[in-house]
């Protein structure tokens, strides 16, 4: 009933997340088959708790410069890290933010950064995102992002991605880097799958991004990411020339 108070529609009574939160960790330990599913639950309402009011949001915003703000969208980076996190959900609240700081949570999908159009800087290391299509939700932020880190996850660790098999027979062309022309283009002899990668990184404009500590990232696939975004300036802390 108090879950059912937090999550109705319109004005929630937020008066209950705190008995919901704590409801949630206890069955966490009760049924440990179901963990991930009240963890996931556990975020949703967390999130909606820290985002209710100027008040509860401001203890995790940060400016650039030393002031204080008369206006909650003055404080332009906003800092979720080391909260345990496991999922995102709506994000309605948070449609001013530029700069988040989603690093250090245990992120298995990042739906709902979409709705957040004004976002160019997203660091999500430290969390457990297993795929590159787990990172689909950014392909709608191409117009605004521009520094990317998603360093020391589990991309890649997953041999077999069921939610590819989904997807439309394109999503099955593999991709051959060919030293003579300096380009990765379709093939299929010593071919390399970066298919996921690329309707990714693709679409957008990143100047910055760091991918170090995955498992998919060697070295072939460091110059794919290369050839492929013109616009990028540093790669892993290094400068690109």
């Amino acid at each position: 009933m108090a879950c059912d108070a937090v999550k109705s529609a319109g004005s929630p009574k937020l008066a209950n997340a705190a008995e919901v939160l704590q409801l949630y960790t206890e069955l966490m330990k009760l049924d440990p088959p179901h963990n991930q599913y009240y963890k996931d639950e556990y975020s949703l309402v967390f999130l909606k708790q820290v985002t209710s009011s100027k008040e509860s949001l401001l203890k995790y915003c940060w400016q650039y410069k030393e002031s204080n703000p008369s206006n909650i969208t003055d404080c332009l980076c906003l800092r979720l890290n080391n909260l345990s996190l496991s999922r995102i959900g709506s994000l309605e609240r948070l449609l001013w933010v530029q700069s988040l700081d989603l690093s250090h949570n245990q992120l298995h999908s990042i739906e709902g950064l979409e709705a957040l159009q004004l976002l160019s800087c997203l660091n999500l290391s430290h969390n457990k995102l297993s795929s590159f299509t787990a990172l689909d939700p950014l392909r709608f932020l191409k117009s605004s992002l521009k520094v990317l880190d998603i360093s020391y996850n589990e991309i890649g660790a997953n041999i077999v991605d069921t939610r590819r098999y989904l997807c439309s027979s394109p999503m099955s062309h593999t991709l051959v880097y060919d030293t003579k022309f300096d380009e990765f283009a379709y093939g299929d002899a010593k071919s390399v799958n970066f298919w996921d990668a690329y309707s990714i990184f693709g679409c957008l404009n990143l100047m910055q991004l760091d991918i170090v500590g995955n498992v998919a990232v060697d070295e072939r696939f460091v110059q794919f990411l290369v050839i492929l975004m013109h616009g990028l300036k540093w790669l892993d802390g290094e400068e690109l020339h």
